[in-house]
């Protein structure tokens, strides 16, 4: 059976929401922002945020997401 999901995240860091509370902030990798089956993907590859389950983007470039991260999450992607 081929793997048709390919878990995506490049990164992840502790980061605090607006509201003061601990979260996790994590770099991943998509094509179209839904996270689905590979064999299913249009578009082309983009960088996104999660926190909490939530996706935040695309971004351009993996740079551009990194500094999403840190200014609104004062997450620390490496």
């Amino acid at each position: 059976m081929p793997i048709t999901e390919v878990v995506r995240v490049l990164a992840r860091a502790k980061g605090v929401s607006a509201s003061g509370e601990a979260v996790w902030v994590e770099l991943v990798y998509d094509t179209d922002g839904r996270f689905g089956p590979d064999r299913e993907a249009i578009g082309f590859p983009s960088f996104w945020l999660r926190i909490q389950g939530r996706s935040f983007g695309p971004f351009s470039d993996e740079e551009s997401a990194i500094e999403a991260a840190l200014h609104s999450y004062s997450a620390r992607i490496c």
